[in-house]
């Protein structure tokens, strides 16, 4: 690769991929304002984080969509609950309800249709949180707020003029909507943005 594909690579990275990494960022960083830095919580930021960024990603895709985020991060918490349960009750060793949940919170993804690496170490995260299952069930609701204000702000900043109808479509399956022509539209307001920023420049 040649200096001017690198150069041209990183101001292509600059203008489409800044907004987007910024919104991820900017939406994890607020969230450890309300947190302490604990172990459990430190595995849920990563989690988030690596959600947020694949939330912004410019292309539509099943992993990306609302549905099978939220779907995922509703599956990881209930598999960490049964976790939490076998712990206090059937004193099984830590190991093994690490084994049995990132197992299982995989195999019920596959299941459900809903599969979401991060939310696999959100599972872990629920079960290292040492509170109650209310505050447990309220840390999981706060996340999929910010999940959902996230992609808002990735339909508002960029993929722009993307009407709430078409946000809906986010909650429902992938299967069930034809993608391609919401693909169409972002690809033609990104060669829209192009052509502007070349217009500045000239």
């Amino acid at each position: 690769m040649g200096w001017a594909e690198i150069k041209k690579r990183e101001t292509f990275v600059w203008h489409h991929r800044f907004m987007p990494s910024l919104i991820a960022g900017a939406a994890v960083a607020f969230v450890t304002l309300f947190f302490e830095v604990t172990a459990p919580n430190v595995v849920l930021f990563a989690s988030l984080g690596g959600s947020a960024v694949i939330l912004t990603h410019k292309y539509v895709h099943k992993l990306n969509i609302l549905r099978t985020i939220l779907l995922s991060y509703l599956c990881s918490l209930i598999v960490s609950l049964i976790m939490l349960w076998a712990l206090e009750i059937l004193s099984v060793p830590f190991s093994v309800v690490v084994l049995i949940a990132v197992t299982g919170t995989t195999m019920v993804l596959y299941l459900v249709d809903a599969f979401h690496p991060p939310a696999i170490a959100a599972s872990l995260a629920f079960i290292l949180y040492e509170g109650s299952i209310g505050e447990t069930f309220a840390i999981w609701g706060s996340v999929i707020l910010l999940l959902m204000v996230i992609k808002i702000f990735t339909y508002v900043f960029y993929y722009q003029h993307l009407t709430l109808k078409e946000f809906l479509l986010e909650f429902k399956r992938w299967e069930d909507v034809e993608w391609e022509a919401l693909e169409e539209r972002v690809k033609g307001n990104f060669l829209e943005k192009k052509k502007k920023s070349r217009k500045r420049k000239n």
